[in-house]
């Protein structure tokens, strides 16, 4: 009974960091995952001039790589944690100052931004969390512009820990899955790019295009 009452503040407070406890769970996230934002920024294609969106930006390392390459865009992040957004606005201060950054509260489920606003959206280890997820990539297609583009980076079912499976408020993919949902809410080219540890896919990242 202690197991699974730890096991649910462990998943809410990944899913929704908060108070001191979830700026602890921010900075240990944000050192195991510093590789997975840089590995998929690097996907991305992004260009100088490019407005782009990040949903679920956590601790904001991976907003701060995707404004150091759009240097003459804009980038903009939502969280449904208040206190990420306090820590990543921290952390991207100077840019969010030159108006290069905006981070707002905000929820996949509603984005909240014009049709057609960005060249590129992205996620990493978010869409573990979000409740309609097929409904949510409808969401990220109408902002996209023509052509824009889509990645979603996740841990595969199968690498996860057997006590992390079925954790409440997770929903855990392979990256088969989550390309299914692409192409359900409308998107085409839908491919998957891997990230390799000791042999084995550690990472999967799903890109599509409107």
């Amino acid at each position: 009974m202690l197991r699974d009452f730890v096991r649910r503040r462990v998943s809410k407070q990944f899913g929704k960091p908060s108070g001191l406890l979830g700026r602890i769970v921010e900075k240990g996230m944000s050192k195991r995952t510093a590789g997975d934002a840089k590995w998929t920024v690097s996907l991305l294609g992004i260009q100088p001039g490019s407005r782009v969106l990040e949903i679920g930006f956590g601790g904001g390392v991976s907003t701060q790589l995707a404004a150091n390459e759009a240097s003459e865009g804009f980038v903009a992040g939502i969280d449904h944690s208040r206190t990420m957004v306090r820590v990543a606005s921290q952390r991207n201060a100077i840019a969010i100052k030159a108006g290069r950054i905006e981070l707002k509260q905000g929820d996949a489920a509603s984005i909240p931004y014009p049709d057609e606003s960005f060249d590129v959206v992205f996620s990493l280890h978010s869409i573990y969390f979000w409740t309609d997820p097929i409904e949510c990539l409808k969401g990220v297609r109408r902002v996209l512009r023509p052509g824009g583009l889509v990645a979603i980076t996740i841990q595969p079912r199968d690498r996860w820990a057997k006590e992390q499976v079925g954790s409440p408020g997770m929903s855990l993919f392979l990256g088969s899955e989550v390309g299914e949902l692409f192409i359900s809410a409308g998107f085409q080219n839908v491919r998957t790019e891997s990230s390799m540890a000791d042999g084995e896919v550690s990472l999967q990242c799903i890109l599509g295009t409107k």
